[in-house]
């Protein structure tokens, strides 16, 4: 089994791409470099310099690399810059991450992890941010998609 990590030579994207390579899978990266640097990735890790939402680049990758797990690090996470760019925060964490799943379903990847950002949990009324509050906003937004969920043919949940 191969995995596909999608920002995987930024911060967080490499420390998994080295979990995963340390643990002896087989791991592929794509990343297009705008904040990640090939030189986070341990040897002998195949990186394609790219965008996650290029579809044909990610059908390519899985097909020639036989990847059967997706974990999605290649998000826009500095809240400063997606206030001054909001469209292109837009485009990059919702249709990338579109255009990603469709090239997923369309080769029969059912396996996706999304990583997402702290600064989902908003403005904390405590910092640290203890535990309970990193578990209660993503559930409530869960909670919240739940009750009108998306379809996603090929994905037996989401």
């Amino acid at each position: 089994m191969t995995v596909l990590v999608t920002g995987g030579a930024g911060y967080i994207g490499s420390h998994m791409v080295h979990a995963l390579a340390d643990a002896g899978e087989s791991v592929v990266v794509i990343d297009n470099l705008s904040t990640g640097f090939s030189n986070f990735l341990p040897d002998g890790v195949p990186l394609f310099i790219g965008d996650a939402g290029d579809e044909n680049l990610v059908e390519d990758v899985i097909s020639r690399h036989r990847v059967e797990s997706i974990i999605h690090f290649a998000g826009s996470v500095v809240v400063p810059d997606s206030m001054r760019d909001p469209l292109g925060y837009y485009r990059n964490n919702t249709m990338t991450t579109r255009s990603l799943l469709n090239a997923a379903v369309r080769c029969g990847v059912n396996r996706f992890i999304f990583s997402s950002t702290a600064a989902v949990y908003g403005n904390p009324d405590q910092v640290p941010v203890p535990v309970y509050a990193c578990w209660v906003a993503p559930r409530a937004a869960l909670a919240r998609l739940q009750a009108s969920p998306p379809s996603v043919p090929g994905f037996p949940s989401l």
